[in-house]
């Protein structure tokens, strides 16, 4: 008996090492699967923080879009709000032009505002336009529009007088400069600044611009040179008036003969400066 329970007890130690390996086997493979559910857990976190920093920046882009639309459409309705006060005051200083148009001239003269300068500079923009449609519709109708005119005939002609084009155009803004220096150069006190003269200068050509609006008739027909030309001289003669009332204003002369003979010598170089820039075939 003693001898059986001997080699019973020595089986039991044999499988004693294999219950301990089935053990640790069992414990790694918990401990494996816990470190699998901790990286899946983890996984998944970082999975949804990167959703959650997704949604995040698509919420603030859409926000910012928001914002920017807000901001362009704002922007939007101060400049149309901007441009009718602006239309509104042209419309007003026209009206008032032509009520009293030397009460206006010594308005401007006397009171130097960038309400003025901004009609000046549309007055001239107005100015230069014409003169370059009046010269594309007049190329047009010879070789665009007539019997044997073509698109390619067009531009050649075109642009083979587009030099004479450019100085049409430099020839209103080269007569304004001239006439604004004279003035600055021969008036008593220097307070008016050049650009404050130009816009008073410019504005009393608005008779020569009206004239050249109403020149664009021509393009209709030849005949109606009959009565764009006496109009353009009649214009020709309400600017010079308009002007030599600028002038007096801008001089400082209170004494009519003075400003006069001061206005005469303005013309007088302002016509030798004529001469001079023809020969250039720039015709002020």
């Amino acid at each position: 008996k003693i001898k059986k329970k001997g080699m019973l007890i020595m089986e039991e130690n044999k499988n004693e090492p294999n219950n301990v390996n089935k053990n640790v086997g069992q414990n790694s493979t918990n401990e494996n699967m816990q470190n699998n559910n901790m990286n899946q857990n983890s996984q998944n976190n970082t999975n949804l923080n990167a959703q959650n920093n997704v949604n995040q920046n698509f919420q603030n882009n859409m926000g910012t879009n928001m914002n920017q639309n807000a901001n362009y459409a704002g922007q939007n309705a101060f400049n149309n709000a901007n441009v009718k006060k602006q239309a509104k005051e042209a419309t007003g200083f026209f009206k008032e032009f032509f009520k009293d148009p030397l009460g206006k001239i010594a308005e401007i003269t006397k009171k130097p505002s960038n309400k003025y300068l901004k009609i000046a500079a549309i007055i001239l923009v107005v100015w230069l336009v014409i003169i370059f449609m009046h010269n594309v519709f007049s190329t047009a109708e010879i070789y665009l529009f007539s019997k044997y005119g073509s698109f390619p005939s067009f531009l050649e002609h075109f642009f083979s007088k587009f030099l004479d084009i450019i100085k049409e155009l430099i020839a209103p803004i080269c007569s304004i400069a001239i006439i604004s220096a004279l003035a600055y150069g021969f008036s008593k006190e220097k307070n008016k600044s050049f650009m404050h003269i130009a816009s008073s200068v410019t504005i009393a050509k608005i008779p020569v611009v009206i004239a050249e609006i109403v020149g664009l008739l021509t393009l209709v027909g030849s005949k109606i040179t009959t009565v764009t030309i006496p109009f353009a001289g009649f214009c020709g003669i309400l600017s010079i008036v308009l002007l030599f009332f600028t002038l007096k204003d801008i001089v400082g002369e209170k004494e009519n003969k003075n400003i006069f003979w001061k206005f005469a010598l303005i013309m007088g170089i302002y016509y030798a400066i004529e001469i001079v820039l023809s020969f250039l075939k720039i015709y002020i």
